[in-house]
C-alpha cells in the first residue's frame, strides 16, 4: 500500500520555485539583452528573494510572531506605541545597576535592576508613560513597575488598608511632575489609580 509523503507550504513555494525557474530562465533569454552570466545573477537574486519572502510569511512562526504583536498592540490596553521615544535626549541617563542595589536592595517599590524579557499579561502601562493619579490628580512619568505590589508588609498595611485588590495587581514607581507637588517625589502606585496621559509634557 502507498502512502503519500506529507508536504508543507514551504515544500510547495520550493517546488514552485522549482518548476517556475525554467520558463522564467526561458522568457528571459528571449526578450532580455543581458548575458548569459548577468541573467544567471538575476535569476540567483530573484529566487534568494522569494526564498526571504517565504522564510517571514510561510513559516508558523512568523505568523505565529505577528499575531502576537497585534495583540499586544491593539487589544492588551497598551497605549505605549503612541508615544515617540527620544533616543537623543542628553538628559535621559539611567543610573548605574549598583545605584538601583544601593537605593532599593531587595528591588522592592518598582526599583529591581533586574531585566525583565518578559511584560506580565495584566501590565497596562511602559515606563516612559505620562500617567495621571485617578485619586490625587497629579502627573508623573512611571520609571518602574512590579508584576505585584512588592513592598515591606508594613508600608503596604499602611497605604493600601481595606483594598485588598491593590496587592495582586501591577504597582508602578512614579517619578512625580513637580508642577503637581513642589518637591522632587517618588510615588508606588496600583494600577488601577492611573491613567495615561497623551500629548503632556511634565
Amino acid at each position: 500500500m502507498r502512502t503519500a509523503m506529507p508536504m508543507s507550504g514551504r515544500d510547495a513555494v520550493v517546488l514552485c520555485v522549482l518548476v517556475c525557474c525554467v520558463p522564467v530562465q526561458y522568457w528571459l533569454t528571449q526578450h532580455s539583452s543581458l548575458t548569459t552570466d548577468q541573467r544567471a545573477t538575476e535569476l540567483y537574486r530573484l529566487v534568494k528573494q522569494i526564498h526571504i519572502v517565504a522564510q517571514k510569511w510561510l513559516t508558523t512562526a512568523s505568523w505565529r510572531m505577528w499575531l502576537i504583536g497585534v495583540q499586544q498592540k491593539y487589544m492588551a490596553n497598551d497605549y505605549s506605541h503612541w508615544y515617540n521615544l527620544d533616543d537623543d535626549d542628553p538628559l535621559g541617563e539611567c543610573p548605574a545597576v549598583e545605584v538601583w542595589n544601593f537605593r532599593s536592595p531587595d528591588g522592592s517599590f518598582g526599583m529591581s535592576p533586574k531585566p525583565r524579557s518578559i511584560r506580565p499579561q495584566g501590565l497596562k502601562w511602559r515606563i516612559g508613560q505620562v500617567v495621571k493619579h485617578s485619586l490625587f490628580g497629579y502627573k508623573a512619568v512611571i520609571i518602574g513597575w512590579d508584576p505585584k505590589s512588592k513592598a515591606p508588609e508594613e508600608w503596604i498595611q499602611k497605604i493600601h488598608q481595606d483594598n485588598k485588590n491593590w496587592r495582586e495587581q501591577p504597582n508602578y514607581a512614579l517619578l512625580v511632575d513637580t508642577g503637581d507637588r513642589e518637591m522632587a517625589q517618588i510615588t508606588y502606585v496600583p494600577q488601577e489609580n492611573i491613567s495615561p496621559i497623551i500629548n503632556y509634557e511634565v
